[in-house]
C-alpha cells in the first residue's frame, strides 16, 4: 500500500534529480489582513512504493478543503513509478513530489490539504488562516496626530 513519507508546506519549492530545493519550509499559518484572499504555497510530499506496487500507475489526488469539508481545489495525475535498481530489497521505492500554487482561502479558519493515492487518504496536511494584527506599538503611532500644528519645517527654520 503507497504511504507518504513526510508532506509540509513552504513558500516555494524547486525538484532536481530527487531532490526538493525548498524555501520557507514548514508553514502552517497564513496571517490575512482581510479575506476572501488568496495565497501562493508549495506542497512537498514524498510517496513511498513496495517493489510490487512499482511499474504500475496509481492515481496521487490533493484536495484542498476548507473545515466545513467544502472542495476549494483539487489536483489530480497518473504517477508509475519504477524501481531503481540498486535500491535494497527490503526498501521501499520513493516517489518525490512538489507542487508550487495559488490557494483561495475564503474566510478565517482551518484548511486541509489532502493526499490521496487510489483513491485512500494517506495523508494530511493542515493550514490556517488567522486575522493579521498590528504590533500595539504600531497602532498607536498611526493614531497619534504629529507634534505643532501640522506644518513641516522649512529650510528658513533649519540652523
Amino acid at each position: 500500500m503507497p504511504r507518504v513519507d513526510y508532506a509540509f508546506l513552504a513558500d516555494y519549492v524547486r525538484l532536481e534529480t530527487g531532490v526538493a530545493h525548498v524555501i520557507a519550509a514548514g508553514i502552517d499559518t497564513v496571517y490575512a489582513a482581510e479575506v476572501p484572499t488568496g495565497h501562493n504555497l508549495a506542497l512537498v510530499f514524498r510517496l513511498t512504493f513496495s517493489r510490487q506496487e512499482c511499474g504500475r500507475p496509481h492515481r496521487v489526488e490533493i484536495l484542498f478543503e476548507g473545515e466545513d469539508g467544502d472542495r476549494l481545489a483539487h489536483l489530480s495525475s497518473i504517477v508509475t513509478p519504477e524501481r531503481t535498481e540498486d535500491l535494497p530489497v527490503h526498501w521501499r521505492q520513493g516517489y518525490l513530489s512538489g507542487l508550487n500554487f495559488g490557494v483561495p482561502l475564503p474566510r478565517y479558519g482551518v484548511y486541509d490539504f489532502v493526499i490521496m493515492v487510489n483513491d485512500e487518504e494517506r495523508g494530511r496536511v493542515v493550514l490556517r488562516v488567522v486575522p493579521r494584527e498590528q504590533p500595539q506599538d504600531v497602532a498607536d503611532e498611526l493614531e497619534e496626530e504629529p507634534p505643532g500644528d501640522g506644518e513641516q519645517p522649512g529650510p528658513a527654520d533649519a540652523e
